[in-house]
């Protein structure tokens, strides 16, 4: 099919095969794509709502400030930063990133949306520029503290059909760097208190109604701490404990009096995300991404089963086996157990600690420590031949084959390295064993990005960051290409205009194929997108707007700086919006 063609094509996907159809022309900007609800989940149909809100015609880039979306559908805030929403007047937290609606009655009228926090800047940057504006003054490290971790946010649906924050509802809460947070599993045992919880990038909505948020790039506020005795330093912005972050957190959203727990089985490192898989009776499978240059890719299989309704299913990650990935160049791969008698076998040249003479195993690296070793995920994945990557960010498990999906925002530096595509790409893997519990995997590069070219109608996207998958096992990918490289920053990149969202179908005629369906105003990347269960509304964070030039004042051109959302004071600040047809 030529691109003309594609222009022109009106595009269905229906029942499991996706069978593409082909029919007249209905716009200009592109195919008209849609996806029919197929493959829904047991006992439940797609809903005419559900269905419309599927079909759109593809935008094309855009450097506008502005959220731009496809004909027939429009926007409206839900919270900013700034805004004050709990009981107690708290502020919504700085850059918003995953969120996730969680239904709290079955005419789906109301719903907890949770919210992440992702981090801050400085008092002379675009952080500066909206704390002045929003809460006036200058920031310091206790106002900085706050601004990060997350929010859970009590929402209503107006008879008009938009999404309103809840006035005083209990459940309307912040959780913040300074909240109480405890931990469990092999590390931090003893400590009562591990000094809340910063970095949160991504996470899931578990099958048990809480929610897992992530703590990726904790070096920019605590240390590191890379050591294979357990034993961290305080230190850093924060001046707290390096050890206590770069863990996977659990909340319940549903209670505001529960205590968050940072689950040390499912390993240390700068998480992107996690995605769960389960099934009635089995373990639970947690697929997780190191956001590195030559970070890798984790399983982690929890030791007791999930039983659907059971209250012992929040102590599901506290116990259980945590693996990295060997990807190799054939397209199989493994899963090795980072255990305490697993065998060294360091990738060449990647980082690792000193091992100690005669050392044959982790064990003999760490101690005899799981809890040191998860602690130092990252370099005891090395120190056992783990496959360095470009930068995993999202890992998401597919709706209806349990294949497994992740995005490579960028390519590694690692010798020999399989992953070399500056502009990333989605890659699939194929679990060995019907659980997913197994050793043994097949991989393949399911789509890979850029560079964009107009022939192919926009169907290119770069730098993919975090997937989401609708009931109709279509994925939806947003895109980070560094605000430095937007617009021309880095030539390679200035097709793509704005960061955006994409649609692509994963079956199908047209699988792997990207239509957009959002561009995001100047300077931000979109994260976090998230459903209502009917799938008429998309709720979308809009991430730092305006991060390198701030606000967009005299002598500052558009697509440099922002002005978005376009309150009284121009400066542009996070928000969450939603997303309807109208």
């Amino acid at each position: 099919m030529t691109a003309d063609t594609e222009r022109r094509s009106f595009l269905k996907y229906l029942g499991a095969g996706f069978a593409g159809i082909v029919a007249p022309s209905a716009g200009p900007l592109g195919p008209i794509v849609e996806a029919r609800g197929a493959m829904p989940f047991a006992g439940e149909q797609s809903t005419t709502g559900a269905r419309s809100f599927l079909s759109f015609a593809p935008i094309a880039p855009t450097d506008r400030d502005d959220l731009m979306l496809p004909q027939g559908f429009r926007y409206e805030t839900v919270l900013a930063y700034g805004d004050r929403f709990t009981n107690s007047s708290e502020r919504f937290g700085f850059n918003a990133d995953f969120t996730a609606f969680i239904p709290r009655n079955a005419a789906g009228t109301e719903g907890l949306l949770w919210v992440n926090h992702e981090y801050v800047g400085s008092p002379t940057d675009a952080y500066g520029q909206a704390f002045a504006a929003v809460v006036g003054g200058v920031p310091n490290v206790q106002d900085m503290k706050f601004d990060v971790g997350g929010s859970v946010v009590d929402l209503y649906l107006s008879s008009g059909g938009n999404w309103y924050v809840k006035p005083n509802s209990a459940l309307n809460r912040r959780i913040t760097a300074d909240s109480l947070v405890i931990a469990d599993g092999p590390a931090l045992q003893g400590v009562s208190n591990v000094g809340g919880t910063l970095g949160n990038c991504s996470g899931c909505h578990t099958p048990w109604d809480t929610v897992l948020t992530c703590e990726e790039n904790y070096q920019d506020y605590v240390p590191e701490n890379l050591v294979t005795d357990g034993q961290g330093t305080v230190g850093g912005v924060f001046n707290k404990n390096g050890t206590h972050f770069g863990w996977v957190v659990e909340v319940d959203p549903h209670d505001p009096n529960s205590i968050p727990v940072k689950h040390t089985a499912l390993g240390r490192f700068r998480h992107e995300n996690v995605s769960i898989r389960s099934a009635a009776n089995a373990p639970v499978i947690a697929y997780m991404g190191d956001d590195r240059t030559n970070g890798h890719v984790y399983k982690f299989v929890s030791a007791a089963p999930y039983v659907p309704g059971s209250g012992a299913n929040k102590q599901l990650l506290a116990s259980g086996r945590l693996f990295s990935a060997r990807f190799n160049a054939d397209g199989t791969g493994q899963w090795i157990e980072l255990a305490t008698g697993t065998t060294l076998n360091p990738y060449p040249g990647s980082q690792m600690p000193t091992i100690p003479s005669g050392a044959t195993t982790l064990g003999a690296v760490y101690g005899g420590s799981q809890g040191n070793i998860v602690i130092d995920a990252y370099r005891a994945s090395n120190l056992v031949g783990a496959t360095p990557t470009g930068r995993p960010e999202d890992v998401e498990v597919h709706p209806v084959d349990n294949s497994v999906y992740i995005a490579f925002t960028a390519s590694a530096t690692a010798q020999n390295s399989l992953f070399n595509n500056i502009f990333g790409e989605l890659v699939r893997i194929v679990e060995g064993s019907s659980d997913g519990a197994g050793a043994a995997f097949t991989w393949q590069r399911w789509r890979a990005g850029g560079p964009n070219d107009p022939a192919q109608a926009g169907h290119v996207f770069a730098a993919p960051d975090n997937l989401s998958f609708d009931k109709a096992a279509n994925m939806w990918v947003v895109s980070d290409i560094s605000s430095a490289n937007l617009n021309g920053g880095n030539a390679n990149y200035t097709a793509f205009k704005n960061n955006g969202m994409f649609f692509i179908p994963t079956s199908g005629p047209q699988a792997g194929s990207a239509f957009q369906f959002a561009s995001g105003p100047c300077e931000c990347e979109l994260t976090g997108p998230s459903w209502t269960p009917d799938e008429t509304t998309l709720f979308l964070a809009i991430q730092h707007p305006g991060e390198v030039s701030g606000r967009r004042g005299p002598g500052v051109v558009s697509p440099r700086g922002s002005n978005w959302p376009y309150r009284d004071h121009g400066v542009p600040l996070p928000a969450v919006v939603q997303v309807r047809r109208f």
